[in-house]
């Protein structure tokens, strides 16, 4: 049987589902980038100093026109076509893994299949028969190399587990992809991320408190105690806004929404280009003169 060449010789699956799916995605995120340049260009905050006694400095902050909410649908069309892409790949895979061997793929292999992420390699193996059955042994274990159970290690403790396996992409797409299908919308929020202090020479900060931040937040109250200043040598602020992604009532998933997008685009693209490869003949099969290609 044939199978499909390689991309790295034809320009074959520059029209495949997966690809139209990726490029889709792109464009949707240039579009959110843009509409969050102009937000952010409309100073949608100000600062307002409360209150500089000599040593104590007081600041209110105010945010004045929050993300628009739409933005969240936008969010989950990228999400979406990004977990997408990746189902169509593996779909596809298998479908022409099942070919070689002359066989097809029965209904309920047809409507289940879809792209594994697992935190738990007993349960990778459970779910992805269908890699037994027709797949390769360098195909699983290409998989399984991207799979969020990979970030633990006999380092990690058990207290720590979910938050190492919270930092892998897979993990954070397969969250925000069931979020936004079955759940509820992903809101962009503005928080304030960080701050800068400018001190007049002499001048040192001593301490600084800064409330905990809360969705929906629009007023900040920070506080900052200086040593070595006088009334006409008041500390400037400058604050550093970011834009992050809340998904119902959920933590952050992201200090920066663009940030993460971009993480994920290429996240995704790196998987979908070496298992393409999967495509080319003999790659992870060996050619068997009785039986012609057999998975290894």
């Amino acid at each position: 049987m044939k199978m499909m060449n390689s991309p790295t010789s034809t320009g074959e699956f520059h029209n495949s589902a997966w690809r139209l799916k990726m490029n889709r995605a792109y464009y949707l995120r240039v579009e959110l980038e843009a509409l969050i340049s102009e937000y952010q260009g409309n100073f949608p905050t100000e600062v307002i100093d409360r209150d500089w006694n000599g040593t104590t400095l007081q600041v209110e902050l105010n945010v004045r026109r929050s993300p628009d909410l739409a933005w969240g649908t936008i969010v989950g069309d990228i999400i979406h076509n990004y977990h997408s892409a990746l189902d169509s790949l593996y779909f596809a895979l298998i479908s022409n893994f099942a070919l070689v061997k002359g066989k097809t793929l029965n209904k309920t292999e047809k409507t289940n299949i879809s792209f594994p992420i697992f935190d738990d390699p007993l349960l990778f193996k459970e779910k992805t028969r269908e890699i037994e059955r027709y797949g390769s042994q360098k195909f699983q274990d290409d998989l399984s190399s991207y799979q969020p159970f990979e970030s633990l290690n006999e380092f990690v403790e058990v207290e720590d587990r979910e938050i190492v396996l919270a930092g892998n992409l897979l993990h954070i797409l397969r969250n925000l992809s069931n979020t936004d299908k079955h759940r509820s919308l992903h809101v962009i929020y503005f928080f304030l991320d960080s701050h800068a202090i400018g001190l007049p020479a002499g001048v040192t900060l001593e301490s600084a408190s800064r409330p905990l931040y809360f969705p929906g937040q629009t007023k900040y109250s920070l506080s900052f105690d200086f040593r070595g200043a006088t009334l006409e040598e008041k500390p400037s602020f400058i604050p550093h806004f970011k834009l992050g992604v809340i998904s119902g009532t959920g933590t952050p998933h992201s200090s920066d929404i663009l940030h993460l997008l971009r993480a994920l685009e290429g996240k995704v693209g790196h998987i979908i280009h070496q298992l393409e490869y999967h495509f080319q003949p003999g790659f992870g099969l060996d050619l068997v003169p009785e039986t012609g290609l057999q998975p290894r």
